[in-house]
């Protein structure tokens, strides 16, 4: 079935790019062009839309500025084929767009070059936010500091003006139930962490590329440590909010089965929160979440297999899932 039980959107990051560039270490990766220098070198002009720089719009999706990378707001929706449709648009879309300037994207890749010489030496404050990591600090589990796996601090605003390198993510947004919008506000820890057990393992599980898995490690020495979420508010009146789980790079978005299982892993992951279900899965999976996080955190595959198997085996266990559901899962 297609059918979801929450609404999801995704806002993942592009690589604009006109050539690919060697790296002796990271293997071929893109060139970054930043979207403000569309503007700046090659003519092409923003629309302000909601604080936002917008390249592309339409009414499903827009591409706007975000710092060295393009990145895709899109509505939501709890239909998988729909979810996926609008991706593949959104992307053909930006495709054409960069065309005219003999320009490529990419997200097949978390990780580009970035000439800080090129982009920001020499250049205007409107390239500013090209050489700043977390301009929103992400939030992530205060039990993860308590257990030793993270520190605080490590969500600080960092200066990248000397780093070669930018990373793309691929969040996801789940929108909270209209009966209950404040969900998430009241659990997003035990969110965020049930979020790494099923997401972030199965994310692990499905990586093939081993330049990729590489590229990946690399990423996360600056983004998608296990359990960074931000908490949203999409809408006041009436109130629509939700939460974004921030772990994934952009990678998913290149494969149709890779997005369904993430969204379904994502979908089981927000009925647990809404059943009232999430403190016994908590307390049955609490010794492992070191487990957990290393294998997130280091992409060991053989752990995250064991780890994801018994994730579902304790869903069926409580009759948490339906046959529908389980093949998706699976």
């Amino acid at each position: 079935m297609n059918h979801l039980n929450h609404m999801f959107g995704t806002d993942p990051e592009a690589f604009i790019f006109k050539e690919y560039k060697i790296d002796k270490q990271l293997g071929k990766i893109p060139n970054i062009i930043p979207p403000i220098a569309l503007v700046e070198d090659f003519g092409a002009k923003y629309t302000n839309r909601n604080g936002k720089k917008v390249l592309l719009y339409n009414e499903e999706f827009q591409w706007s500025e975000d710092g060295a990378a393009i990145e895709l707001q899109m509505n939501p929706t709890n239909d998988k084929i729909e979810f996926w449709n609008r991706l593949a648009i959104a992307k053909d879309e930006l495709r054409k767009f960069l065309q005219k300037y003999e320009l490529s994207m990419t997200m097949n890749t978390p990780i580009g070059f970035f000439s800080t010489k090129k982009y920001w030496e020499d250049r205007n404050e409107e390239f500013q936010s090209c050489v700043i990591f977390g301009c929103d600090p992400d939030m992530f589990p205060y039990h993860y500091v308590e257990i030793g796996l993270d520190k605080l601090g490590n969500n600080k605003t960092l200066d990248v003006s000397k780093h070669p390198y930018r990373y793309g993510g691929g969040h996801i947004h789940i929108q909270a139930p209209n009966k209950d919008p404040e969900i998430y506000m009241k659990n997003w820890e035990q969110a965020a962490i049930i979020f790494d057990f099923f997401a972030g393992l199965s994310h692990v599980l499905n990586s093939t590329s081993q330049i990729i898995t590489l590229q990946e490690k690399f990423r996360l020495k600056y983004y998608g440590k296990p359990g960074r979420i931000r908490l949203q508010k999409y809408s006041t009146n009436p109130k629509i909010y939700g939460i974004e789980y921030r772990v994934l790079p952009n990678t998913w978005t290149t494969d149709n089965q890779k997005t369904y299982k993430l969204l379904s892993c994502l979908d089981i992951s927000a009925d647990l929160i809404e059943k009232n279900k999430a403190k016994d899965f908590l307390y049955d999976f609490e010794k492992d979440i070191p487990k957990m996080h290393a294998a997130i955190t280091t992409l060991n595959k053989r752990t995250a297999k064991i780890l994801y198997e018994r994730c579902i085996e304790w869903l069926l266990i409580q009759k948490l899932l339906s046959p529908n559901q389980l093949e998706n899962l699976i």
